[in-house]
């Protein structure tokens, strides 16, 4: 039985056109692949519910991922509605620890890159299994709109430069702040003052 459903969820996640949560996830994996070793995903070391998607292993940088696709698995033909994305980025109140711990009150985004991946294929060649289809974009934290819920396609193309996942370590490196200034860095600071 456990194999049969194995296979099951392999299928959901090798298709063309995957749905939101599927393609999420892979989308999650993928980025995390391309960054390499260095970068762990929190839902890989049993933190599914932390505020934030990747760790950086030794600075601690967080990285919070956002995904659109202009081709939904509901389109019923190649050439669907134009879409224009959104991609959440509303501060959030606070988080709950790796160790299962009390919430922390931590008002803000609790992530110091940000990487909008966007699939803007939306004819029959369109695959969101495709790395080469994407377009991220990689933001530091701080130049993302303050006050704002979502942030749009166009304006992340006013704000950073896109690239293929070819060069996404790199500009996610670019991005990064300096040690002292990353979230989990000064999250310590403060509380050890």
């Amino acid at each position: 039985m456990h194999n049969r459903i194995l296979e099951m969820l392999i299928r959901r996640y090798d298709r063309r056109i995957m749905n939101n949560v599927q393609r999420g996830d892979y989308v999650e994996c993928m980025i995390a692949t391309a960054l390499g070793a260095d970068w762990r995903l929190t839902s890989e070391e049993g933190w599914d519910w932390a505020a934030w998607d990747c760790e950086h292993a030794a600075s601690g940088a967080r990285l919070e991922i956002k995904q659109s696709a202009a081709r939904q698995s509901w389109d019923r033909e190649a050439d669907g509605p134009r879409r224009n994305p959104g991609f959440d980025v509303r501060p959030r109140k606070g988080y709950w620890p790796k160790d299962g711990g009390a919430w922390v009150t931590h008002p803000g985004r609790l992530a110091d890159v940000y990487v909008f991946a966007w699939h803007g294929k939306a004819d029959e060649e369109a695959d969101h299994r495709d790395a080469t289809q994407w377009r991220f974009f990689v933001v530091a934290e701080r130049l993302l709109p303050t006050g704002h819920k979502s942030v749009g396609l166009s304006r992340l193309e006013r704000i950073a430069d896109p690239c293929g996942v070819g060069e996404l370590k790199r500009a996610v490196e670019n991005a990064c702040p300096a040690r002292e200034y990353l979230k989990a860095i000064r999250r310590r600071t403060v509380a050890g003052s």
